[in-house]
C-alpha cells in the first residue's frame, strides 16, 4: 500500500511541475509578445515621425523654391538681375508645422569653388584648386589634384580610373579618391561645390578663399576687401542695391582686381568665369520633432520662366556638416 501511495505522490509532483513549466512557458510567450508588440508600436511611431518629418522637410523645401522664384521676379521686373549675399533668400527662415521647429537656409552654390572646372584637364582651375587647398589648410594637395584632374579627364581610361570622364555629381565624390581623407575633407567643404563645368562664379556670393585662388598675386586680405563690397552685414533689398557688384566690369574697376587684370598676358581673369547672379542653389533643411532630427539639403536650380528643378536631395547630412554650409547675411 505505502508503494501505492508513493507512486501516487511521485505522479501529483509530476504534473504539478509539469504545470508549472507550461504556466512558467505560457508567461514568457505572453511577455515575449507584448515585447515584440511594444516594439512594433515604437517601430511605427517612428517609421510615422519620420515619414512626418519628409513631409515637413519637402514643404519647407518648395517655400524655399517659391522664395527664389518670388526673388527672380522681383529682379527681372526690376531690372536688377544680381543675386547677393545681404538679400532676403540669404537669412534663415524659422517655422512651426504640426509640433515641429523647423529651420529653412539657403545657400548660393555659384559662390563656391566648383570641383568639376577641372575636367578636361583645365590647367588654370588645376592651379586654383591647388591654391584652395593650401589655403584652407589640406594635406597632399598636390596628389588630391592630380587624382582629381585624371578622374575629370574624357580621355582617361574608365577601366584604370573609375568614372573617368563623368562629371562630379556631389562633392563627396571627392572621399572616392585615394589622397582625400575624411578630416581633410571637412576642411574643404564648405568651399566647394559640383556643378556643370561651365558655370560662373557669381562674385557677389563668393568666398574670400576662392577669390584668393583665382591669381596667386591675390592675396586673401585683399579677396576679402573686395567680397566684403557684397557682404554688408545686413539683410535687405536697400543693402543690396547699395553693397553689390552690377556687372563684371565693375569687378574689373575695383582697385584690388583693377591692377591684376591689366597686367599684360594675363589670361587667369577672364569676364566669362564671373557673373553677378545664380541659377544654383542648397536649400538646407532641419526638422525637430519628438526629440528627433531630420536634416535634408536640396540642390536646385533656378531659371527663367519661374523653372525650378531639384538635382538631388540628401537626407544624410549631419549637423557640423549644415553649419559649415550655412553662410547668411546676418552671419556675415
Amino acid at each position: 500500500m505505502p508503494t501505492i501511495n508513493n507512486n501516487r505522490n511521485k505522479q501529483q509532483g509530476l504534473a504539478l511541475i509539469t504545470v508549472l513549466f507550461i504556466f512558467a512557458l505560457a508567461s514568457m510567450l505572453v511577455i515575449n509578445i507584448q515585447q515584440r508588440q511594444s516594439l512594433d508600436i515604437a517601430q511605427t511611431s517612428s517609421t510615422l515621425a519620420l515619414t512626418q518629418m519628409q513631409t515637413l522637410a519637402l514643404s519647407a523645401e518648395d517655400i524655399a523654391k517659391a522664395g527664389l522664384i518670388l526673388d527672380m521676379n522681383r529682379d527681372n521686373d526690376q531690372n536688377e538681375v544680381w543675386d547677393t549675399a545681404s538679400e532676403q533668400w540669404n537669412q534663415d527662415i524659422p517655422l512651426e508645422e504640426a509640433g515641429a521647429k523647423i529651420l529653412v537656409s539657403v545657400r548660393d552654390l555659384q559662390g563656391l569653388f566648383n570641383l568639376n572646372s577641372l575636367y578636361n584637364n583645365n590647367a588654370e582651375a588645376k592651379q586654383r584648386f591647388q591654391r584652395l587647398l593650401d589655403e584652407v589648410g589640406v594635406q597632399n594637395a598636390a596628389a588630391i589634384v592630380s587624382e582629381l584632374t585624371l578622374r575629370l579627364d574624357p580621355n582617361g581610361s574608365p577601366y584604370n580610373v573609375k568614372g573617368a570622364g563623368i562629371l562630379l555629381a556631389h562633392p563627396s565624390e571627392l572621399l572616392t579618391l585615394d589622397s582625400m581623407e575624411l578630416e581633410q575633407y571637412k576642411l574643404l567643404e564648405p568651399y566647394i561645390t559640383a556643378l556643370p563645368n561651365s558655370v560662373a562664379l557669381n562674385i557677389n556670393t563668393a568666398a574670400p578663399q576662392v577669390l584668393a585662388s583665382w591669381d596667386p598675386a591675390l592675396s586673401l586680405s585683399d579677396a576679402t576687401t573686395v567680397i566684403n563690397q557684397a557682404h554688408a552685414g545686413s539683410c535687405g533689398i536697400a543693402v543690396r542695391n547699395n553693397n553689390v557688384f552690377k556687372t563684371t566690369d565693375e569687378l574689373w574697376d575695383h582697385a584690388n582686381i583693377k591692377s591684376l587684370v591689366s597686367q599684360t598676358n594675363n589670361t587667369l581673369w577672364q569676364k566669362a568665369d564671373f557673373s553677378v547672379n545664380s541659377q544654383f542653389f542648397a536649400v538646407l533643411i532641419q526638422v525637430h520633432f519628438n526629440e528627433q532630427l531630420l536634416m535634408l539639403e536640396s540642390v536646385i536650380r533656378r531659371e527663367k520662366g519661374n523653372f525650378v528643378g531639384v538635382i538631388y536631395r540628401d537626407f544624410s547630412k549631419t549637423m557640423d556638416a549644415m553649419d559649415n554650409k550655412i553662410i547668411t547675411c546676418s552671419k556675415i
